[in-house]
């Protein structure tokens, strides 16, 4: 199984701020969430919708969380609107992003269970939080 972040930008800052972060986060996904922890399905992947100048996405938080049942895949969008990403550094949206991710990924557990799919829930989320504490580490530089 894996857990995959991608992302739609609605400028070229937001993409300048937010791919780094999606990067560093596939990596950390790759290296931790590598067991079999559902029956079918395969992949969590998750959409980082960034609301810029060219492009609002006109909400807040997570949404649309869908079982693709004949591809094996949770989806589900991570909505930012431009306020607050625009005026805060890196360092200081590392700690949101990391906890927005976590709340999709205990969503999508949540969905995965109602749809019979655990075989190793408490695998499933240390390892996200491993990859997730690997990945503020990456940006903060301390111990998480």
């Amino acid at each position: 199984m894996q857990i995959q972040i991608s992302g739609q930008y609605g400028d070229p800052q937001s993409w300048d701020l937010f791919v780094p972060l999606q990067r560093q986060l596939n990596i950390c996904f790759e290296r931790h969430v590598t067991g079999s922890y559902l029956r079918t399905i395969m992949k969590f992947s998750i959409a980082f919708r960034v609301s810029g100048m060219v492009q609002d996405f006109e909400s807040k938080g997570p949404e649309r969380l869908k079982l693709l049942g004949k591809q094996h895949i949770l989806t589900m969008d991570l909505v930012y609107p431009c306020q607050p990403w625009k005026s805060i550094d890196r360092n200081s949206l590392v700690p949101v992003v990391s906890a927005d991710v976590a709340t999709c990924i205990d969503m999508m557990i949540g969905r995965a269970r109602r749809a019979g799919e655990l075989l190793q829930y408490e695998q499933l989320r240390m390892d996200a939080a491993s990859a997730l504490a690997e990945f503020e580490r990456h940006f903060l530089g301390e111990v998480v």
